[in-house]
């Protein structure tokens, strides 16, 4: 395992999440969903430090996307992003994209084992992004019952 070209493929992962959430501050019309949101971007920015700091102590440059939120939900989700018009396929794209991230999470947690420090990072980062995904799909349940008992 390289453990620098993994260290920029999360930084790159946390990079396209906190994009996906802040761009969809501007459409919230709730409250609390936009707390919720605000405090998940938080968590997510916080990753993306560590990534950034972790890469300049190891003497890397931290890497740079330059493309469109579509062309970075093609490269971690494997497909075109949904229309976000909605609420339900807003947080249908959360569950996708925190979906995604544990995935890989689980993944380099168990590469970068050797490494007690990184790893440490890695299970709390998991960790977010599975209360993440809890909140999203909690959400998700909420707004598709909404709809169909609107229906």
């Amino acid at each position: 395992m390289n453990t620098i070209l993994r260290l920029k493929e999360f930084y790159l992962l946390e990079m396209f999440q906190l994009t996906v959430y802040e761009s969809q501050m501007a459409s919230l019309q709730n409250e609390y969903i936009e707390h919720a949101y605000q405090r998940i971007i938080e968590l997510e920015r916080h990753h993306v430090d560590y990534y950034k700091e972790t890469l300049q102590q190891h003497g890397e440059e931290v890497p740079f996307f330059s493309g469109s939120l579509t062309a970075l939900a093609g490269r971690f989700l494997g497909g075109p992003m949904l229309d976000l018009t909605t609420a339900e396929n807003r947080y249908k794209l959360g569950v996708a994209v925190e979906t995604k991230a544990i995935e890989m999470y689980r993944a380099f947690v168990i590469e970068a084992w050797e490494y007690p420090d990184i790893c440490k990072r890695l299970w709390n980062n998991m960790i977010d992004e599975e209360f993440h995904l809890l909140w999203f799909k909690d959400n998700l349940k909420h707004a598709t019952s909404l709809v169909q008992s609107i229906q």
